[in-house]
């Protein structure tokens, strides 16, 4: 089977998306999804060794995401720019208005089907952005090992089901870290994410520690960061 499909994108300025895999092609208005894999919305392909739903197109508040819905593989995004992301398991991305190509894998064989928004035109956040920026931007921003685990740390009681953010001497603890460690280890993802474009990490003076975690959190859960498979990194480190 081939393994590359062209795409091209629509006329008009609406969020609409077009995807397309060798000859089928859809065209998604917003509130619509679309799933593709061995036995979903869009079938790529009857290979066993394929997930039957690999991932989704779904728009929410206006915004187009890519969530990968693999139990143990990564789906690849690459756009027109040259950017490219890899989205973990249980994870999503929001697209941008340009051509992607996504990538993914059954087996020993490869796929890619190809993604367009037709434009960027809808509702802007309160202080003028497109919503969801942060998160386009944050796809090409690693993390190391000891950042991913400050995440974790941080998301584990909201994971388990109880809807609080620790404080940093609880999360320090579940990871055998000094207090001094810990804080300079947030210190530096949240420098991290304010340069990619993440908003209320690193405020003025008058911004409580327990926002800049809390916004940490959100920012973590609501694009795959951090998943329940990961709590374990919490308890080996204990």
């Amino acid at each position: 089977m081939p393994e590359s499909a062209a795409v091209a994108g629509p006329a008009g300025t609406g969020l609409q998306l077009e995807v397309e895999f060798l000859d089928e092609h859809r065209h998604l208005e917003l509130g619509e999804d679309l799933t593709f894999g061995r036995s979903a919305d869009l079938v790529v392909d009857d290979n066993p060794f394929l997930h039957r739903v690999v991932g989704r197109f779904a728009s929410r508040e206006g915004v187009w995401w890519l969530q990968n819905h693999c139990r143990r593989h990564f789906v690849d995004v690459e756009d027109t720019a040259g950017t490219r992301v890899s989205i973990a398991p249980g994870g999503q991305f929001s697209l941008t208005p340009r051509r992607a190509a996504v990538r993914f894998s059954g087996g020993p064989t490869n796929y890619e089907l190809t993604c367009e928004l037709s434009g960027w035109v809808g509702a802007m956040a309160l202080d003028g952005t497109p919503p969801a920026t942060a998160t386009v931007n944050f796809g090409v921003v690693p993390l190391s090992e000891n950042q991913h685990l400050l995440l974790v740390a941080l998301c584990a009681q909201r994971l388990a089901g109880v809807d609080e953010v620790p404080s940093s001497q609880v999360a320090a603890l579940s990871l055998g870290w000094t207090i001094t460690k810990f804080n300079r280890q947030l210190d530096h993802v949240c420098i991290k994410l304010r340069r990619a474009g993440v908003r209320g990490l690193c405020g003025d003076q008058s911004s409580r520690a327990l926002d800049r975690r809390g916004a940490l959190v959100e920012h973590a859960l609501a694009n795959g960061l951090v998943t329940e498979g990961d709590l374990g990194l919490v308890w080996r480190s204990s």
